[in-house]
């Protein structure tokens, strides 16, 4: 049987110092590390979400909308707010890829 160390966790640790231990202790044992992978910084700056409630009736002409023209509801949303006059970058239309790995039909 093998024996376990426990590495202390020192509050002292920042962030990448504690994400470096772990992947390290991960490799040497041969198990899966759960730490993140690196977030890469996007060409059209940092991004922040926005909520908004809408009717019924509204929420299903979008859905209908992106459905017919195969394209997201955040598409639209974007497309309208371009067209209204509000700075959007060709960047803030790039697919995340959820859409792209569910349609691999061809």
């Amino acid at each position: 049987m093998s024996k376990k160390v426990a590495l202390p966790l020192d509050d002292d640790d920042d962030d990448d110092a504690l994400a470096q231990r772990i992947s390290e202790t991960a490799k040497q044992q041969g198990i899966p590390s759960l730490t993140p992978a690196p977030i890469s910084s996007s060409s059209a700056g940092s991004r922040r979400p926005i909520k908004v409630e809408v009717s019924d009736a509204l929420f299903e002409a979008l859905t209908v909308a992106a459905a017919q023209q195969r394209v997201t509801k955040r598409f639209l949303i974007l497309s309208a707010l371009r067209d209204a006059g509000f700075p959007v970058d060709e960047a803030d239309f790039r697919e995340d890829g959820r859409r792209l790995r569910g349609s691999r039909k061809a």
